[in-house]
């Protein structure tokens, strides 16, 4: 039977999985040397494992939050034009999010960092083919994760207008959460996309639980992760530049699954936006989008 242990506290899923160890001495000891809040779980397995974990005490409500322009002015007014023009569009993507999900049950888990998006368009292979650097953008912002939650659903968004860039008239598939085409081609991108950015951030974390004998390690929303299925055993460094590789192509496949499903195989191969031509086309052509249809 797999032994498996959660990333995310069971009852906190804010507080995640920061040591491990068969010694609950030393986990102990780890607690008490931590600054943070800190849960304990005690695995009983035949040789039992003990994890710590590490986060916030509090995960904020979205309606807490006032999304307006005075807010956002504040946080980004720091940033090139790109970057607040995107930023603005991100928010206001998760604005829709947030109606849609209905904002008492929609949940913040950290700070937003409009930072982040800057970082996330400089590593952008722009004037590439279209699925490229449509995959890039959706890849590279939810790496950086600069909102404090549905960055996932942003950043196909966000794909969505880099092919519109180059092609005005480009109708998206439904990607809808509610729908069956969801569950049938989209959940399992987005899925293995949070297994592969999980392990990125994590990879000597879970190196220590592959020395314990641990198999699985369960995410929240049920997502699981097969140790046995990834390279662990490298630099964390060496870790986050493999496995962003490996991102950036999973994002370019669902790129190009988008394209082949809405029967635009012509796309495949163009060229794709400038950062200049997608930046003027989330100015000036969404001006009149709802973004709540889209969720």
């Amino acid at each position: 039977m797999d032994r498996l242990v959660f990333y995310h506290h069971p009852q906190a899923e804010n507080f995640s999985l920061k040591f491990s160890s068969a010694s609950l001495a030393d986990i102990r000891s780890l607690r008490e040397q931590s600054d943070e809040s800190a849960k304990l779980i005690g695995y009983p397995f035949e040789t039992a494992v003990y994890v710590l974990y590490e986060g916030d005490t509090e995960i904020e409500s979205a309606q807490d939050v006032d999304f307006d322009r005075e807010w956002l002015s504040e946080r980004i007014r720091d940033l090139p034009r790109a970057g607040q023009v995107v930023a603005f569009r991100l928010v206001e993507l998760l604005e829709a999010a947030v109606d849609v999900r209905e904002a008492d049950e929609f949940r913040l888990y950290k700070e937003f960092e409009p930072q982040k998006i800057q970082q996330a368009l400089d590593h952008v292979s722009w004037g590439a083919s279209v699925p490229e650097v449509a995959g890039e953008v959706m890849s590279n912002l939810i790496l950086r994760h600069s909102l404090p939650n549905a960055n996932h659903r942003t950043g196909i968004a966000m794909l969505q207008f880099c092919i519109e860039s180059v092609d005005s008239d480009f109708a998206m598939p439904r990607t809808h959460i509610d729908d069956d085409t969801w569950r049938e081609w989209v959940d399992p991108y987005i899925v293995d996309s949070k297994r592969i950015i999980t392990v990125r951030r994590n990879n000597l974390r879970f190196k220590k639980l592959e020395e314990l004998d641990i198999d699985l390690v369960e995410r929240k929303d049920g997502i699981q992760i097969r140790l046995a299925e990834f390279e662990l055993d490298m630099h964390w460094r060496d870790a986050l530049s493999e496995y962003a590789e490996q991102h950036e192509s999973h994002c370019t496949e669902f790129a190009q699954a988008v394209l082949k499903r809405a029967e635009r195989d012509d796309l495949l191969d163009q060229q794709g936006s400038t950062k200049h031509e997608f930046i003027t086309y989330l100015e000036d052509g969404l001006v009149e989008r709802d973004f709540r249809e889209m969720f």
